[in-house]
């Protein structure tokens, strides 16, 4: 009987801790991003690598001691200088295609996720993050106010 006692005691005692409510604050752990969020940005940072930080520009004309004609005397054909010229800004427009594909996947809560360890000036507001890949794609991202501790 002194033992059903004791047990009737510490049941009420431990209804009695868990029932108070815990006002000690709790810390805040940020949390490392979600393996999606990783992946997603691992293949824009792939697809997006290569391209350049400024705009494709065609070659600078080639400059030759002959004034434009060759060692037989006959002039150059200006096509293949034209035609080269093409394949490099189809080249990097393809480029572009490629990574404006990939970063259109990416979630809106990923590029939030990362933003939000830039300076408090900055990830304390609503802000609207623009990337204009070439002259084509222009995708904008949408985050709301917060910090991470």
């Amino acid at each position: 009987m002194a033992s059903m006692v004791i047990m009737a005691i510490f049941f009420l005692f431990s209804l009695f801790i868990l029932a108070m409510p815990s006002n000690l604050p709790m810390p805040r752990v940020s949390a490392p991003p979600s393996p999606l969020c990783a992946s997603q940005i691992n293949i824009v940072n792939f697809a997006c690598g290569g391209l350049p930080l400024s705009p494709f520009s065609p070659p600078p004309p080639r400059r030759d001691s002959h004034g434009g004609r060759n060692s037989h005397g006959h002039s150059r054909r200006r096509s293949s200088s034209h035609r080269h010229r093409r394949r490099h800004r189809q080249r990097g427009s393809d480029r572009q295609d490629y990574c404006c594909q990939w970063l259109r996947q990416v979630d809106n809560e990923c590029v939030c996720d990362v933003l939000a360890h830039l300076p408090p000036f900055l990830s304390r507001p609503n802000h609207h993050y623009t990337l204009a890949i070439g002259d084509t794609c222009t995708i904008r991202f949408s985050c709301g106010g917060r910090l991470v501790p």
